[in-house]
């Protein structure tokens, strides 16, 4: 049985499902064995994460555009991801992320104190390791990452759940071979009333800044690019000043 009849069985099952949430547990059970199972190579390991920050949710109307009513308050973000990398370059993971959040009721302007919680299965790329190679003594690296997830909200009187689709650009600063600290940037959009509030917008947006750290266990080996050997012969410019002087003293005992 190929890999692709595995895939396609696993989508039919997963379809199969009623139940939203069964739904959900079938989906990351298939992720977290794909992440343990699959082939180790020479160049592969782990990589953790965990951040924290501000995190604001905005909604978006088909013909009003962005609600951005200081209403919408900065909340409190947590996220923490498990990643298995492929090459110094590539991985594939698991991330949780949740939040304390404060917004509006449309209609009526009375606060909304609402909380969410949110799995994902997704990838990262660390664009440095990727353009120029992997080097233990980088200090700076560049790092992206999306994931598509499944997230459930609630406040005092409802709750919800939706589909969610992210991303996000992680700057990390090398504090060690395997420990760095990463400033964070990302966008998670969602359905319109994740917030339960019913305001009829067309979609919504969690935005966040996080700091936090980043944690690889791996077996790398540097895979820095060499710079092209030019196979040009050393003209007499090219020879260093010592090997000048030593030419010189030879054509001038020639020439005696």
């Amino acid at each position: 049985m190929t890999t692709f009849n595995v895939l396609s069985a696993f989508i039919r099952f997963v379809k199969s499902l009623t139940n939203f949430k069964h739904k959900a547990i079938a989906l990351f059970a298939f992720a977290v064995l794909f992440c343990l199972f699959a082939n180790a190579q020479r160049n592969s390991g782990w990589e953790f994460t965990a951040n924290i920050g501000g995190q604001a949710f905005y909604r978006l109307h088909k013909t009003k555009g962005v609600d951005l009513n200081p209403k919408n308050k900065i909340g409190m973000t947590f996220y923490c991801s498990a990643t298995r990398l492929f090459s110094p370059a590539f991985g594939l993971g698991l991330f949780y992320q949740g939040g304390l959040m404060s917004n509006y009721y449309l209609k009526t302007g009375q606060p909304n104190d609402w909380t969410y919680h949110s799995v994902h299965a997704g990838g990262t790329i660390n664009l440095s390791n990727w353009i120029y190679g992997y080097s233990s003594q980088r200090f700076y690296s560049l790092a992206l990452r999306g994931n598509i997830g499944l997230g459930f909200s609630s406040n005092k009187e409802s709750s919800a759940k939706t589909l969610m689709l992210g991303g996000g650009i992680q700057n990390r600063f090398a504090l060690s071979q395997n420990l760095a600290v990463s400033l964070s940037i990302g966008i998670t959009l969602t359905n319109a009333n994740f917030d339960n509030t019913g305001s009829g917008f067309r979609f919504g947006g969690l935005y966040d800044v996080t700091v936090g750290i980043v944690y690889n266990i791996f077996n790398f080996q540097p895979t820095q690019k060499k710079p092209k050997e030019n196979n040009r012969k050393a003209s007499f410019i090219d020879k260093p000043f010592c090997s000048k002087k030593n030419h010189l003293l030879l054509y001038a005992r020639k020439a005696k």
